[in-house]
């Protein structure tokens, strides 16, 4: 399903799947483009390298223009563990508020599917790889087996010149089993790298190794299994009984779905070496399983993750309606006691005024009435102290807009 795309905005990020971005790369000259997204020619050319998608040759858009014959390169497929999206912007990491409103308002896209299955990678990866061969010397090792090596020799000679000697500064690759070890690996690391994958060491003894498959790290164990001999059954000191050394290669469990641990070694009918072949094609295979799981993961994650931030939406809007519905009763009651008090205050009053004219009217009929000066003074300000409490005088009612309306 085409997708229309929206560069009207120039934020920093930006996200395409590689067909977007071919399209795109091969729709006007990055010239343009650029500006457009915010981001320089050599940034698109880069996002391009990457991705593995061809630009137009120099003078492409000249002979375009001029109606002349020009080649487009097509694109080609996606490398086994290299995703399919392309991130261009300094900034690849979208800020939090960023990331959660656009995946509140983007759609859910359709589960991600492959065009080829992990069988058909499998058969794809075989013809790739080809035979793999363990050569009887290291006369042309890998560059990062001839830096072991190096390491070795170095050591090898500050053993041999000093008189303190340090367990440390010990050879590592010095015994028959370590050089066979490191012969196997050094084919391993040879035939990957045939297939642009990249084999990575991280310790001096070759132990934590792996194998970068696109952008997906695939670590493995190639490392001695000690093994003991049949020995006579009879024998009562079974810890004494020879054993001999064998080499086990192992993909452990969790690079890619469903895939458990696998392993090669030495057996009595073959030896590791024959069985290289098919460790190379599972550890290639791993890293494009690992990446297909990891986008499945993050496909059922931006699910779940939506229907998180839309239900936190959907609470927050019940808040606020009930933030709303409270508030409306505060007014509400605020109203109808501002009511009560102007009602009351009135009746205060009117009582006050009924007083004032049942004392005057009082004042005739008692033995001795009070001075009539002194009388209207005590009404008059017993009057003025009615006027202040009436809110009909006293300018104390206020009548808002709700209040006028019912």
């Amino acid at each position: 399903m085409e997708r229309r795309l929206d560069l009207r905005c120039c934020a920093m990020r930006h996200e395409f799947t590689r067909q977007e971005f071919y399209d795109l790369v091969w729709s006007e000259p990055l010239s343009k483009l650029g500006p457009r997204l915010g981001i320089s020619g050599a940034g698109l050319a880069k996002g391009c390298r990457r991705a593995d998608i061809p630009l137009p040759e120099r003078g492409y858009w000249v002979r375009l223009h001029a109606g002349k014959p020009v080649i487009k390169r097509p694109l080609p497929p996606r490398g086994l563990g290299m995703p399919d999206s392309v991130v261009l912007g300094e900034h690849p990491y979208e800020p939090y508020e960023a990331l959660r409103a656009r995946i509140i308002a983007a759609p859910i896209s359709p589960a991600p599917t492959f065009a080829e299955t992990i069988e058909q990678v499998v058969e794809h990866v075989r013809k790739l790889v080809g035979k793999v061969r363990v050569p009887k010397t290291l006369e042309r090792p890998h560059p990062l087996i001839a830096r072991l090596l190096e390491d070795d020799a170095r050591r090898q000679e500050s053993r041999a010149s000093s008189s303190l000697v340090l367990r440390a500064d010990a050879p590592v690759f010095d015994a028959p089993v370590e050089r066979r070890r490191l012969r196997i690996l050094n084919a391993v690391f040879l035939a990957v790298q045939r297939c642009r994958c990249y084999p990575w060491i991280r310790d001096k003894e070759a132990r934590d190794v792996g194998v970068q498959v696109g952008k997906q790290n695939v670590a493995f164990s190639l490392e001695r299994v000690a093994q003991r001999q049949r020995g006579d059954a009879r024998t009562k000191d079974v810890g004494k009984r020879p054993t001999r050394e064998k080499i086990k290669l192992t993909i452990p469990a969790g690079h890619g779905a469903s895939m458990n641990e696998t392993s090669w070694q030495d057996t009595e009918a073959e030896q590791i070496e024959a069985q290289l072949h098919d460790a190379v094609v599972a550890l290639i295979v791993a890293g494009e399983a690992q990446y297909r799981a990891a986008v499945h993961a993050s496909h059922e994650w931006l699910i779940k993750r939506k229907a998180e931030l839309e239900e936190e939406v959907r609470q927050r809007r019940v808040e606020e309606e009930r933030r709303e519905r409270e508030r409306l009763a505060k007014l509400e009651r605020e109203r109808l006691e501002r009511l009560f008090s102007a009602a009351n205050d009135w009746r205060r009053a009117a009582d006050l005024r009924a007083f004032v004219d049942t004392v005057r009217a009082a004042n005739h009929d008692v033995s001795s009435p009070a001075a009539i000066e002194r009388l209207e003074r005590w009404a008059d300000d017993a009057l003025a102290a009615a006027d202040r409490l009436d809110p009909l005088r006293g300018g104390e009612l206020r009548f808002d807009k709700d209040e006028t309306a019912m």
